[in-house]
């Protein structure tokens, strides 16, 4: 049974590499941002079954250009590297939240992930968060996205996804990619056993996405972790409690 779980993790992990080479190799955008963000699925204790979704990177280990030099395969092996180094010892608000909601039982699992873009805009950027670019930027970028995430979660085939995004990076992607009726506010369904609304914290509905319609998990959305911290005794508790019970249905 384990060299079988062993077996699906080496293919899953071909099946990434072999896209990514695709994408990143060939399809070029501004060498001054961050070299993207690439998941390896070779991270000691990796969970697939377990997906999170932040906003954007922050400063990841050089340039665009550098991975042309590197390749694919040294590419992820940093998102390796770093999961295996400091993914435990991370103490930002972004990881301890992951790592309350997935070690709720002191479990050593370590999660798959990601972010909606794959990279920053680079350290010499006076402009910090994509959120902030031009128009004409920020369009660029997010054409570049297309298909991106929708292919990680096919080829990784997580069971729970949860989107630490917030509304503003909820409206800069999921708005222009994937619209329903020129709403994205749309696509979110209420969670009864909440008391907070929808807008707060919902089930994300990805199978309606052009190209996550094999998705076969679930998948929910709320603030970035420094908001839902923010508001803890409002409703970021409630939130956090909710996520880990359903990680641990999952676990």
């Amino acid at each position: 049974m384990q060299d079988l779980h062993k077996e699906k993790i080496k293919i899953k992990q071909q099946f990434l590499q072999e896209f990514y080479e695709d994408k990143f190799l060939n399809n070029k955008i501004n060498e001054k941002y961050s070299s993207p963000h690439l998941i390896s699925l070779e991270a000691k204790n990796i969970n697939t079954d377990i997906m999170f979704i932040g906003q954007e990177t922050n400063e990841w280990y050089g340039n665009w250009e550098d991975v042309y030099t590197r390749g694919i395969a040294e590419q992820m092996s940093i998102y390796k590297n770093f999961m295996d180094t400091h993914y435990s010892s991370m103490n930002n608000l972004f990881f301890k939240y992951i790592k309350r909601i997935v070690n709720n039982n002191n479990n050593n699992i370590v999660p798959v992930y990601t972010n909606l873009f794959k990279f920053d805009l680079g350290d010499d950027s006076r402009v910090k968060n994509i959120s902030n670019v031009s128009k004409e930027t920020l369009s660029k970028i997010i054409e570049f996205h297309r298909g991106i995430l929708s292919k990680e979660i096919e080829i990784i085939q997580p069971k729970i996804i949860i989107f630490f995004t917030g509304h503003n990076y909820d409206k800069l992607f999921i708005d222009p990619i994937i619209r329903k009726d020129g709403d994205y506010k749309k696509l979110y369904r209420k969670i009864d056993k909440l008391k907070c609304d929808e807008w707060k914290c919902c089930h994300l509905d990805i199978k309606e996405f052009e190209g996550f319609q094999n998705f076969t998990g679930v998948a929910y959305r709320t603030y970035h972790p420094m908001y839902l911290n923010r508001n803890l005794n409002k409703f970021g508790s409630e939130i956090v409690e909710f996520l880990m019970n359903k990680v641990d249905n999952i676990i």
